[in-house]
């Protein structure tokens, strides 16, 4: 464990002060989409929703930078060159639909849709003098219906469009490519979580879950230990959810963003990489290879081991806690405040805070990504993310970056850090 403290260290000392400055970029455009698309929105619903996946977009374009900035000082990762807009743009790409995944998942995504929509409606409403009839198609609703997923199936188009021709439009067409694959797939997990919202209220509102959730409420108030074992329980998932679960995410979005590779791929991803041309097959395909590099990335989890991954639980678990008390710490530095300033400052304070937690964040993952690399028994590598034919044929031949074996880049670094040592 001595060489990845040491890589640790090395990360932060060489690229802390970057890393803060890709984060604060990254949640500036993050606000200033969110709130635009809420003042178009207010205008027009559609408009919004064609500008709000830049919002999330603007956040991964964060940490996709803040990972390929410390990539060259990983001993077992590092790329021979430096990554230009070429790799960054293919970096982008693959690492769009599991970062939406993550987003999504925790909640984040929610936060974005709440906060376009009160900005959307309060602009509509106070256009529409407060006449809720009067609203029309504005006001940032997004219901399941004909327009999010008329947005959804023509991003989609053109996405695949991109991905069959790309080879011969220009490189710019890559930023059009990553807009299209933002917004299906900000549309999906949009269309996804209000059909599940749907679903759980219309489970809940079924007779034969009354009569359990009855039966709990009854053990609770009169059976104290059944009560305590319960939240225990929920208390032990919330655990190894923030211990175990949220560091895997975190660590699948390395993995991704460096391109990982290893040595055994499900035989019915192969088998549909291997299918004859066709407008299905070439769709399923793509889909394909997005699968294929996340289950490469999932690889990392249990091909570092129980050692490692448990090592990498217990620093992110410390950094969770540190974030929490620094937070805590700050807010009570501060002191008490009226309401207007705390509506104010609050936001800032956090982001203040986030600013020196991140950039720790980005370095354990990478470490613990760098670790599991560096293990000859995992049988892993890295390769230039990309998965499309337009992103393979853009890139020109002095950017190629090609697969080197497992276990060999780095190692003059580690001889040095040995001797070092």
């Amino acid at each position: 464990m001595i060489p990845a403290v040491r890589t640790f260290g090395r990360l932060l000392a060489r690229h802390g002060l970057a890393l803060a400055a890709w984060y604060l970029a990254g949640e500036a455009l993050h606000e200033i989409f969110v709130q635009l698309a809420g003042f178009v929105g207010g205008l027009t619903t559609l408009g919004g929703l064609l500008l709000l996946p830049l919002a999330v977009a603007a956040r991964l374009v964060s940490y996709v930078a803040m990972y390929l900035t410390v990539q060259r000082s990983l001993p077992h990762s590092a790329s021979d060159h430096r990554p230009g807009y070429r790799q960054f743009a293919q970096t982008t790409l693959v690492a769009i639909l599991p970062f939406f995944a993550f987003y999504a998942a925790w909640g984040m995504l929610d936060v974005d849709i709440k906060a376009f929509f009160n900005i959307a409606s309060g602009i509509a409403l106070r256009d529409a003098s407060y006449d809720a009839a009067q609203v029309g198609d504005r006001g940032g609703l997004i219901a399941v219906g004909v327009l999010p997923v008329a947005v959804l199936v023509i991003a989609l188009v053109v996405r695949v469009l991109l991905a069959r021709i790309g080879g011969r439009l220009p490189s710019w067409t890559l930023a059009l490519a990553a807009y299209a694959e933002v917004v299906w797939t900000f549309m999906l997990f949009t269309l996804v979580g209000q059909w599940w919202a749907q679903a759980k209220e219309w489970i809940a509102e079924r007779a034969g879950i009354a009569w359990f959730e009855g039966i709990g409420d009854w053990f609770g108030a009169h059976v104290l230990p059944v009560a305590t074992l319960w939240e225990t329980v929920l208390w032990l998932v919330g655990l190894v959810v923030a211990a175990v679960v949220v560091p895997a995410a975190w660590l699948t979005v390395a993995g991704v963003i460096y391109g990982t590779t290893f040595d055994a791929t499900p035989a019915v991803l192969g088998r549909i990489e291997q299918a004859p041309p066709g407008a299905v097959s070439n769709l399923a395909r793509n889909l394909a290879l997005r699968l294929e590099g996340l289950w490469a990335a999932l690889a990392l989890i249990w091909r570092g081991g129980p050692v490692v991954f448990g090592c990498t639980a217990l620093a992110y678990a410390v950094w969770s806690w540190a974030e929490q008390v620094g937070s805590r710490g700050v807010l009570q530095l501060v002191g008490a405040h009226d309401t207007a300033f705390w509506s104010g400052f609050f936001p800032l304070l956090l982001v203040a805070v986030a600013a020196v937690a991140e950039p720790l964040r980005v370095a354990i993952v990478a470490t613990a990504f760098d670790t599991v690399v560096g293990r000859p028994e995992a049988r892993m590598g890295t390769r230039e993310s990309g998965f499309d034919g337009e992103a393979r044929d853009l890139v020109g031949a002095g950017d190629v970056e090609h697969e080197r074996p497992v276990g060999v880049v780095g190692e003059q670094e580690h001889r040095e850090d040995d001797g070092g040592a």
